[in-house]
C-alpha cells in the first residue's frame, strides 16, 4: 500500500478552530475517530504547539483546526496515511444466492413516488415471514428501504431458499444496542452478503453500510452501486432527506422520481463521477466515523459495472 498523506486519530473529544489558535472562532466539537489531515503545523505558533487542519465534512466548513500537542500532552495521534488498493470484484457467478443485478432495479421503480420520514415508514409489498405496515402513505426511512429492497429481490429470486424472519427484521431496524451494526450483520447471516474485509476497504458493488456519525449517534443505512477507482467517487442509493434528496434515490443526483431514465438502459446516469457533488469513499469515511460493510451478492452487473 502506498502512503498519501497523514490521518488523525482522536480518542477524546477536541474542539475545532477556524485557525489554528485557541483563541479563534469555535467551530464544533471532533469526536473521537480517524480524520484526514489537510494540513499539520508543528511547533506552531510557539514551539510549545502542534495544530492540525483535518478534514471534517459533519462541520459546515468540511474541515477544522484542533491542537494536537501542548507541551508534553499529546491529544491526537498523526499517523502516515496508506490508500487500501481497489478491491478484487467478485462476480457471483456461481454462488447460490446471488441475484442478477436486473431484478434490484426493477424493484427500484415501486419507490419513485416515496419520500422520506423517519418515524413512519410504509413498505411497497409484503416480505416474508415478517408483518409490516404497507403503503399508502409512500414514506420511508434508510432502514426499511434497504430492507424492502433486498429482501424482496432475495426472496423473489430464492423463495424457501432464502429465509427472512422477525429476528432478521429487528437487526435491520438496529432494534437493540448489543449490535450497533446489525443491518450488516442481518445480511451477511441470511446469506445475502459478505463481510468486507476492513471497514476501510473500498466498497465492491451493491454495498450495504451502516454508518454513524457520532458514537452512537446520527446513524445510516445505505447503499454503495459503485464505486469510480480513478475518481474515489461513489454511486450512493439511500433514502434520504438531504444530499438533493426526499426520498429514494442517488446521493446528490436526484430522487428517483425526478431522473426519468431507464436504470437498464445504456449509461442511464452518464459518467456520475464526474458530477462535481457526488460524494468520494474518502468523504464517506470521513463523515461516519463508526461504519461496518457487507457485499451484496449482485450477479450480472451493469448499472454497476462488471
Amino acid at each position: 500500500m502506498a502512503e498519501t498523506g497523514l490521518v488523525a486519530k482522536l480518542s477524546i473529544r477536541l474542539r475545532g478552530f477556524v485557525l489554528p489558535d485557541t483563541d479563534s472562532q469555535f467551530e464544533g466539537y471532533v469526536e473521537p475517530g480517524t480524520y484526514f489531515v489537510l494540513e499539520h503545523r508543528k511547533g506552531y505558533p510557539t514551539p510549545d504547539m502542534d495544530y492540525a487542519r483535518l478534514e471534517v465534512p459533519t462541520l459546515g466548513a468540511l474541515d477544522t483546526w484542533i491542537c494536537t500537542r501542548w507541551k508534553s500532552q499529546s491529544y491526537a495521534v498523526i499517523l502516515p496515511e496508506t490508500k487500501p488498493p481497489p478491491v478484487i470484484r467478485q462476480n457471483f457467478d456461481n454462488d447460490p444466492l446471488a441475484v442478477p443485478e436486473e431484478k434490484l432495479v426493477e424493484l427500484l421503480n415501486d419507490f419513485t413516488a416515496y419520500r422520506y420520514d423517519l418515524d413512519h415508514a410504509f413498505y411497497p409489498w409484503p416480505l416474508p415471514g415478517i408483518r409490516v405496515a404497507l403503503a399508502p402513505p409512500q414514506k420511508n426511512n434508510c432502514c426499511t428501504f434497504v430492507e424492502a429492497l433486498t429482501v424482496k429481490a432475495f426472496s423473489d429470486v430464492h423463495g424457501a431458499a432464502f429465509n427472512w424472519d422477525a429476528r432478521r427484521h429487528r437487526q435491520m431496524m438496529i432494534a437493540s444496542t448489543e449490535d450497533l451494526f446489525s443491518p450488516v450483520t442481518a445480511a451477511i447471516e441470511s446469506g445475502m452478503a459478505l463481510l468486507a474485509p476492513s471497514e476501510a476497504s473500498p466498497p465492491h458493488p451493491w454495498t450495504l453500510i451502516q454508518g454513524w456519525r457520532k458514537q452512537w449517534d446520527s446513524g445510516h443505512t445505505f447503499l454503495v452501486v459503485d464505486h469510480h477507482v480513478e475518481t474515489d467517487k461513489v454511486l450512493v442509493l439511500e433514502s434520504n432527506a438531504y444530499e438533493g434528496l426526499n426520498g429514494v434515490g442517488f446521493r446528490n443526483l436526484g430522487n428517483l422520481r425526478d431522473l426519468g431514465v431507464d436504470l437498464l438502459g445504456d449509461k442511464p446516469l452518464g459518467d456520475w463521477w464526474k458530477q462535481s457533488d457526488v460524494w468520494t469513499w474518502r468523504r464517506i469515511c470521513s463523515t461516519y466515523l463508526s461504519r461496518k460493510q457487507a457485499w451484496l451478492k449482485v450477479k450480472d452487473r451493469k448499472l454497476s459495472g462488471i
